[in-house]
C-alpha cells in the first residue's frame, strides 16, 4: 500500500494516541499518511498530509472510533472508493471491524491487502428534488420540537401506503438495522439482505410495524401540510430543516460502500457479540 487515510474520533484522546503512532508506523514503511484538516494537529502534522477531502486513488482509510467516526470516513470520501477499515474505540461498533488490541498485530496484514470487502448498500435521500443527503446507515425525518409530533405519509413505489401522527421516520439499510432502526422496534437485517427498512418512531396509531421494501422501489416520506416543523438528517449528520408540504425521496445509491473485513468474522456472531446473546449449549 502506498497511501492512506486516518479518520480520529473527534474526541477520544485514546484514538489520537493511537493514530499517532499509527501515522509514524505508516511513515516508517514509506506509506504515505492523509488525513482530514481537523485531525492533522493531533496526529502530528508532520506525519501526515491535511487533506479537505480524501484522494480517489488511497489503498485504505482507517477510521480509528466508533461508528460515529466510521460514518465520518464514509461522508468524506466519493463512492464506492476505498476500502474502509473501522477500528474500535467505542461500544458497540458494529461497523468496526477490527478491536482496538488487535491493530498493533493486525497492521502487516492490513498493509499487505490481505482483507475481503464488503460492500454495503448506501441510500441517497433529496429534500423536495433539491440538494441530496448519502447515508450508510438511515436517513431521518423527524419533529424538531420537543413534546410536538409530527404529521408524515409515506408513498413506496409511487403508491400511497400509510399516514401517522408521529416523531418520526427512520428510512435505514439493512447496515443501519442494528442502529437507531432498532432501537424503534425494527428488525436487524444482514447485511447482504439488499433491501430498505422503514421505521416510524412512536406512532399514533394501530399500524406500527416496520416495512421491508425492495431497493429498486423510492420510499417518498411527506410532511403534511399544517404539520409541526420537521428536520431530516443522514448518520447523525447536521439536521436540516423540512417545511410542511416538503418530500423527501429515499432510494438505494447505484454505489456502495467498500467496508475491509479482516477476521472474516460472519455476521450473526456479531451480533451476538456485540448484543451479549446467550446461547444455550445443546
Amino acid at each position: 500500500m502506498k497511501r492512506i487515510g486516518l479518520i480520529l474520533h473527534a474526541e477520544n484522546p485514546e484514538a489520537a494516541e493511537t493514530g499517532r503512532w499509527l501515522a509514524r508506523a505508516l511513515g516508517e514503511r514509506g506509506v504515505e499518511v492523509q488525513a482530514p484538516v481537523a485531525d492533522v494537529e493531533r496526529l502530528g502534522a508532520g506525519a501526515v498530509t491535511a487533506v479537505e477531502a480524501f484522494a480517489d486513488d488511497l489503498d485504505l482509510v482507517v477510521a480509528l472510533g466508533g461508528d460515529g467516526t466510521l460514518l465520518r470516513a464514509v461522508a468524506a470520501i466519493q463512492h464506492p472508493g476505498p476500502p474502509l477499515l473501522g477500528v474500535n474505540f467505542g461500544h458497540l461498533g458494529f461497523l468496526s471491524q477490527m478491536e482496538r488490541s488487535e491493530l498493533a498485530g493486525g497492521l502487516a496484514t492490513v498493509l499487505d491487502g490481505a482483507f475481503d470487502i464488503d460492500e454495503r448498500m448506501m441510500l441517497e435521500a433529496r429534500l423536495d428534488g433539491g440538494e441530496q443527503f448519502p447515508a450508510l446507515n438511515e436517513v431521518i425525518v423527524e419533529k424538531s420540537s420537543v413534546g410536538r409530533a409530527i404529521r408524515l405519509s409515506v408513498a413506496i413505489g409511487g403508491e400511497p401506503v400509510a399516514s401517522w401522527l408521529a416523531d418520526g421516520l427512520i428510512v435505514a439499510t439493512p447496515t443501519g438495522s442494528t442502529a437507531y432502526s432498532f432501537s424503534a422496534g425494527g428488525p436487524v437485517v444482514a447485511p447482504a439482505v439488499p433491501c430498505l427498512v422503514v421505521t416510524p418512531v412512536a406512532p399514533h396509531g394501530v399500524f406500527n410495524r416496520t416495512l421491508v421494501v425492495p431497493p429498486g422501489e423510492e420510499v417518498l416520506v411527506r410532511v403534511l401540510p399544517g404539520s409541526d416543523a420537521a428536520s431530516l438528517s443522514a448518520d447523525g449528520r447536521a439536521a436540516v430543516d423540512v417545511p410542511p408540504g416538503s418530500d423527501v425521496r429515499v432510494r438505494a445509491a447505484l454505489a456502495p460502500v467498500r467496508l475491509a473485513r479482516v477476521d472474516g468474522s460472519p455476521f450473526w456472531k456479531l451480533v451476538r457479540e456485540k448484543f451479549r446473546l446467550y446461547v444455550e449449549d445443546a
